[in-house]
Parts: C-alpha cells; sequence; structure tokens
C-alpha cells in the first residue's frame, strides 16, 4: 500500500497547561516535563463527525481522487455522538461515496489496525482505493479533576488515503503536507 493523500481537522478551542492549573492542582511545568503536551484541541461547538469529514475531504483532495472512485471506507472511533449509524456511514454519506465502510473501535491504535485491515483487503484483491478515517473525542469521558489523565488528551480527526503500492514504504508528500 502506499498513502497517497492525508487530512486532518482540530477544533478551534485551545486548552493550554496553564488553563488547567486553574482549576486543577498543577502547573505548565508539572505537565510538559512529564507528558512535553503544553496545549490540546477540544472540542466545543464543533462535532466530531463534522472534523471526521472535514479530515477525509482534505485526504481526498490531498490524494487527487474523488470519493467515486473509493473501495472501501475504514473509521476508527472511540466516542461518537450517535450509537448508529456509524461515523464511516456518516463520513462515506457526506463525501458522496458509495463504498462499503465499517468502523473500529481501537483508540490510539486505530490507525495501526485500520492499515491491517486494509492489506488484508489489497491482498484479497477486493480494493484499489481505501480511506482511513481516525477521529477521537476523549475529552468527552476524560475526568477533568484527575492530572494523571486530563492533561493528556485532547480532540481531533485524520485520514489517509490508500492505493496499491509497496506495503507503505513510500508516502506522496504534498506542499501542504510537507509545512
Amino acid at each position: 500500500m502506499n498513502i497517497i493523500g492525508t487530512g486532518s481537522a482540530l477544533p478551534k478551542k485551545i486548552v493550554t497547561n496553564g488553563m488547567l492549573s486553574e482549576f486543577l492542582d498543577t502547573s505548565d511545568e508539572w505537565i510538559t516535563t512529564r507528558t512535553g503536551v503544553k496545549s490540546r484541541h477540544v472540542i466545543s461547538d464543533e462535532k466530531l463527525e463534522d472534523l471526521a469529514i472535514k479530515a477525509a475531504l482534505k485526504a481526498l483532495d490531498d490524494a487527487s481522487i474523488s470519493a467515486a472512485d473509493l473501495d472501501f471506507i475504514i473509521c476508527s472511533n472511540v466516542v461518537n455522538e450517535y450509537i448508529t449509524p456509524q461515523l464511516s456511514c456518516i463520513v462515506q454519506g457526506a463525501v458522496g461515496a458509495h463504498c462499503p465502510c465499517i468502523d473500529i473501535n481501537c483508540a490510539c491504535a486505530g490507525f495501526i489496525n485500520a492499515i491491517e485491515i486494509a492489506e488484508s483487503f489489497y491482498q484479497a484483491g477486493k480494493v484499489r482505493n481505501v480511506l482511513i478515517v481516525c477521529a477521537e473525542e476523549p475529552t468527552r469521558m476524560t475526568d477533568w479533576a484527575d492530572r494523571r489523565t486530563c492533561v493528556l488528551f485532547g480532540d481531533g480527526a485524520g485520514a489517509a488515503v490508500l492505493t496499491p503500492g509497496d506495503n507503505i514504504r513510500s508516502v506522496k508528500l504534498s506542499a501542504a503536507n510537507a509545512t
């Protein structure tokens, strides 16, 4: 497989370590030295599915293919606004694809697991172009009073378009992705 396009989308609200120190027994120094995190994006008035769709559209544009060219969509997502329909179905409809789609619930390992699933479909000769979307909103289930964990999480979405190739050994970089 080759990654021929990528896209991402982040919520507009940024929560800094200083903001967390206003209500937690913590500081920027405590968080930064333990995690390296200085700030995180947190969904406020956006919807996770809108971030997923935006990331998917950017990846399709970066890959220079249309949704009609997709053979399969895999979405990794733990927390979603809906039980049904799946996030992959929402993305599929919004981008105008007509291919099969599935959701997987894999949290941090979601992209790697989606790549493995896509690889099995490639090996079976069933797909050419696969869209992977990973969209997460862990801040919805974060305990904001627990400084050991709440300092780690942020929300966002990323997407990649895959096509046949040499086992993820090459990545097409566009000028937008290189910066």
